[in-house]
């Protein structure tokens, strides 16, 4: 099929982005342990997709806040001309999809935290604007934002179209996967489960785990929503490769952290 979805991957940690040459923490992912999404049940999620030699190229999630914002991962904004030739696609579980649901939108103006120094790092998040607004669907609509510095616990539901390959090769879907009640997990737990790289966690961190079955983010991931109902409460950073390994937590972004900077962001500079 005309997606193709794939990123350097180095380390023994990756982040869920797009390379096309090596990087010093690896980036795509693909849901790990998932199961296919049902049509509409994630209105909120969009594809980042790069026009490459004729093919749609995703290489990362982001969910949609209003008619005009979208939030991702930081990491997922790291080239200037990566991101002036990224598409959004909305409104569709497939990731080459030209059906009457799909909306595609440019994006003519974005934002990164300034705290975020690239790789393993707090302050994961971004903003893309485009100026043509989404229309709302069945397909289509926006998320929630979590209550300010709430810490999320229980379980939530993950999306993405990330790798679902346990192994050095990646394996990509063509259709969104999605794991619901997916265990949230202390921070203390999560860093003592990553051993050395436990020291990258940050308390804008949340992090999400299974014991025995080895549900992970994995390539390609990045950015994408992390859910608890139609709320968002966390964005796909980083976790241990190979994707999938039991007692391996995946580390997000934690959404309420930055309620504030997401509203004072949300500003297209005149």
């Amino acid at each position: 099929m005309a997606i193709k979805s794939r990123c350097a991957t180095i380390l023994v940690v990756f982040l869920i982005c797009f390379a096309t040459t090596s990087i010093s923490v690896a980036g795509q992912a693909r849901i790990v342990g998932g199961k296919e999404a049902l049509a509409n049940s994630a209105p909120f999620i969009v594809s980042l997709q790069k026009s490459e030699k004729g093919s749609s190229v995703h290489y990362c999630g982001g969910t949609i806040l209003n008619a005009n914002w979208v939030v991702t991962a930081a990491h997922c904004l790291s080239s200037k001309s990566l991101v002036d030739s990224t598409v959004l696609v909305a409104g569709s579980i497939l990731v080459d999809d030209e059906s009457s649901t799909v909306q595609k939108r440019k994006i003519d103006y974005y934002v990164v935290h300034d705290l975020f120094v690239g790789g393993i790092a707090p302050y994961d998040i971004g903003l893309v604007y485009t100026k043509t607004a989404f229309k709302w669907t069945s397909a289509v609509r926006a998320a929630s934002l979590p209550q300010a510095e709430s810490i999320p616990s229980g379980s939530a539901s993950l999306y993405g179209w990330g790798s679902t390959s346990t192994t050095s090769v990646d394996k990509f879907p063509s259709s969104l996967q999605v794991v619901n009640s997916l265990p949230i997990w202390t921070l203390s737990r999560c860093e003592k489960a990553l051993g050395s790289h436990g020291t990258n966690l940050h308390e804008t961190n949340i992090c999400t785990g299974d014991m025995d079955s080895g549900i992970s983010i994995c390539r390609s991931d990045s950015g994408g929503p992390l859910m608890q109902g139609n709320t968002l409460i966390g964005i796909v950073s980083w976790a241990k490769i190979p994707c999938g390994q039991k007692n391996s937590p995946s580390v997000y972004v934690r959404v309420s952290a930055f309620n504030s900077w997401i509203t004072k962001h949300e500003k297209v500079p005149k």
